[in-house]
């Protein structure tokens, strides 16, 4: 990105942070008036509200950023605890124009076609497809009349929230008012109130379905819930937006658009295997773009999440390869390459693509760590569940063993179990009840299990010398770190410090970027990581060599050419 661009994007960023800081104070205020929150939004819609923090905020803004700020002024003012059971976030504007936009160019027709959305909050998706519908009538000499009958007869929604539900009607009457003129009675459509997710055989298939479904773990699934939505459920995790998913796919008839904004994370997480497995069975994916994490694109909300664009299958239709964009605010999407995706439907990871990428992700000639010789697992001890367990010394007694944490991980280095970051002498050492296969007694690779955006590097490898470990008799690592051990039945081709020093090089970090789609690090995603040959990093891996380098060069040679050879 050229210098200008960047602090274009940067003072967007910059606008869009102020903005949020400034609407928790108009939250404020408006809690302090005698109105609901309800009846405080409907009231800015309407322009009736005097307060004049209230007034300040909503001056001049255009009428799809006033909706959007309204939404998340009224989510804002819920509970909580209520807003997060519900995952109460809107979408910005820009986003949904956005998908409106490659939903059109995938053959969309607004105004033609029946376009549904499940979880439709603050109705962002539907209030802009009215607009386009009602310029497009317009310009045809259409009547009001007659333009929303072509609105209620090809656009629908569900909120499950009823408050929410009555100001999406209100944000859709205001939008139509401003496109159709003002009459008597309000502009409305329909916008069922209700939970979608309860609806076990759609009344109807739609032409495309669009949402941006709520995310966030169930965790105590009814047995209807597994048994209707089995499909896309890996090892009883339920989350919201994977049934979501799946109700879209369910509720579209062959050949038609499911476009969703959900976390990237389903793209490599072990809990989303079925998922991903489900998605490419049933449909062609066509998009999955990426959208840019410099600054809060929904309010509260941390998650990385991207745009998934998908056509059911069971109609004729072309099928190309799927692409993956980067979306900023206020700049052009910047094209990043081909989604890469197993050549049959499986539950395998996809890849995404990083704007420099060479080559097919998944090729032969690469390996795993199965095939240096390795296994992994999460590290074994919770602290803050079983602190009675957890002692601070500095040598153990008979029955602990030492713990090491994920601060104690450093790239390439040996790591020391120390309880302080900086260390300050002291070890943590954990409490056992008996013998425990948790306990490691081997040299090991730790790997810090979460990481953050700001960081060069999400893979972050140390190394755990047996003969280092105090008492000798192994040791524990806590949650927040992974282990990569030998394993005991097959050989370990690349030496432990060797396999150490590859997974620190900017190589197989880009590469595992890839596919984990998320700031955590998974066993799953490390276990189908391509790493280049064993014996090539064998060979290549020498004590003054460059391992930059000779980790590109690695993956270069593992790769058979056009006539076999390697």
């Amino acid at each position: 990105m050229r210098a200008g661009a960047a602090k274009e994007t940067d003072d967007v960023n910059h606008q869009l942070c102020r903005r949020l800081r400034e609407l928790r104070t108009v939250v404020a205020a408006v809690g302090g008036s005698p109105m609901t929150p309800l009846q405080a939004c409907e009231a800015i819609i309407a322009g009736r509200m005097t307060d004049p923090v209230v007034r300040t905020f909503f001056a001049g803004l255009p009428s799809e950023e006033k909706h959007y700020w309204v939404s998340s002024l009224y989510a804002l003012s819920m509970p909580k605890q209520r807003r997060r059971r519900l995952a109460t976030y809107f979408t910005p504007p820009y986003l949904a124009e956005y998908v409106i936009d490659i939903m059109q160019a995938a053959g969309l027709r607004p105004g033609i076609h029946r376009i549904h959305d499940p979880a439709s909050g603050g109705a962002a998706f539907l209030v802009p497809l009215a607009a386009r519908i009602a310029k497009a009538a317009r310009a045809k000499g259409a009547s009001p009349s007659q333009t929303l009958a072509i609105i209620e007869k090809t656009l629908s929604g569900a909120e499950i929230e009823p408050r929410l539900a009555r100001l999406s009607q209100t944000l859709m009457s205001d939008a139509l008012t401003a496109e159709l003129g003002p009459r008597s009675a309000p502009w409305s459509i329909s916008i069922a109130q209700g939970n979608s997710l309860k609806q076990a055989t759609p009344h109807e298939l739609y032409d495309a379905v669009v949402a941006n479904p709520p995310y966030g773990r169930v965790y105590r699934p009814s047995k209807r819930t597994l048994t209707q939505f089995s499909a896309v459920i890996s090892e009883s995790y339920v989350n919201l937006y994977a049934l979501f998913v799946e109700l879209a796919i369910r509720c579209t008839r062959p050949g038609g658009l499911v476009c969703l904004i959900i976390p990237i994370s389903f793209v490599g997480g072990s809990y989303f295997a079925a998922l991903r497995e489900h998605v490419l069975k049933t449909t062609h994916v066509l998009r999955l773009d990426l959208i840019d994490k410099r600054s809060d694109v929904f309010v509260d909300v941390l998650y990385d999440v991207g745009i998934l664009l998908l056509r059911k299958k069971g109609a004729p239709s072309p099928v190309k390869l799927p692409r993956c964009s980067l979306l900023t605010i206020d700049q052009k999407p910047v094209d990043l390459g081909i989604l890469e995706l197993p050549a049959a439907p499986s539950a395998r990871i996809w890849a995404l693509p990083d704007g420099t990428s060479k080559g097919e992700y998944f090729r032969d000639g690469f390996a795993t760590l199965a095939d240096y010789g390795y296994t992994t697992k999460t590290g074994y001890f919770v602290w803050n569940r079983e602190q009675d367990r957890y002692r601070i010394g500095k040598k153990p007694r008979r029955n602990e063993v030492p713990l090491y944490w994920a601060h104690n991980v450093r790239t390439n280095a040996l790591c020391e179990p120390s309880h302080d970051q900086p260390s300050d002498g002291r070890i943590g050492f954990v409490r056992l009840s008996g013998p425990t296969t948790a306990v490691v007694t081997t040299d090991a690779i730790l790997l810090q299990r979460t990481t953050n955006r700001r960081q060069k590097r999400r893979l972050i490898a140390g190394l755990v010398r047996k003969a280092r470990v105090p008492g000798d008799r192994g040791f524990v690592s806590e949650n927040h770190t992974i282990l990569i051990l030998p394993d005991p039945q097959a050989e370990q081709i690349v030496p432990i410090s060797k396999l150490c020093r590859l997974l620190n090089t900017a190589a197989v970090d880009s590469r595992f970027r890839r596919i984990s789609g998320t700031v955590s690090v998974s066993t799953k995603a490390l276990r189908e990581l391509p790493l280049p040959s064993p014996e090539l990093v064998k060979s290549l891996f020498k004590a003054t060599a460059e391992d930059e380098q000779n980790a590109e060069l690695a993956y270069e040679r593992s790769v058979p050419d056009r006539k076999g050879r390697s």
